[in-house]
């Protein structure tokens, strides 16, 4: 079922970050949410991670099983790349993680400590990690920060090969990001969708 937000707002104080904001996220497709730094494209998906609750306004439809990837890593610094992505899935065999590792060029640093990684790997590490945790629901906040062209397009494909039939919920800044993975645009401006 789609995702039906409506009428929700949300305030920090004085400053109203979402005002009646309404949108319908399409069942099992990408929707990247645009705009300016601070006009709430962060809050929102807060909101529907849970994190965060709204003043006014309902989510309706909204999967209860949720993976994320935030714009922090988020990982356990002093266990293995692979132990990090088990926390997600206790199930998963290594060659499933090995093959996916692959996939983002991170197989050769499987059994390494996430401390040794660059920030990039690190990046790889969690988008790994969220996509394995097979969810009802991915939730993406600047997913590509810190990688390389080279390596941007790998992790693009990865995803498009990855969450085919996944609901897909994606902060970026860039127009590029989002066409790169089909992705309807809803563009936030004065704490409403236009």
């Amino acid at each position: 079922m789609d995702i039906i937000v409506k009428n929700l707002c949300k305030s920090f104080g004085e400053k109203q970050v979402l005002d009646n904001i309404n949108a319908v996220i399409r069942h099992g497709e990408t929707t990247c949410l645009m705009g300016q730094s601070g006009v709430g494209k962060t809050t929102l998906l807060n909101i529907m991670m849970g994190f965060v609750t709204a003043d006014s306004g309902e989510i309706l439809n909204l999967p209860r099983l949720k993976s994320a990837v935030f714009q922090e890593n988020r990982l356990c610094e002093s266990f293995s790349v692979i132990t990090n992505i088990r926390m997600a899935n206790d199930s998963l065999t290594d060659g499933v993680i090995m093959q996916h590792l692959a996939a983002v060029g991170l197989e050769k640093e499987a059994k390494h400590k996430v401390s040794t990684l660059s920030g990039g790997m690190k990046r790889r590490v969690a988008l790994v990690r969220a996509i394995l945790a097979h969810k009802e629901i991915l939730f993406l906040d600047e997913p590509f920060k810190g990688l390389d062209e080279e390596t941007l397009n790998c992790v693009q494909n990865y995803l498009l090969e990855n969450t085919k039939g996944l609901t897909v919920i994606m902060v970026t800044h860039q127009i590029e990001e989002a066409k790169a993975l089909g992705a309807e645009i809803l563009y936030l401006k004065n704490g409403a969708i236009e």
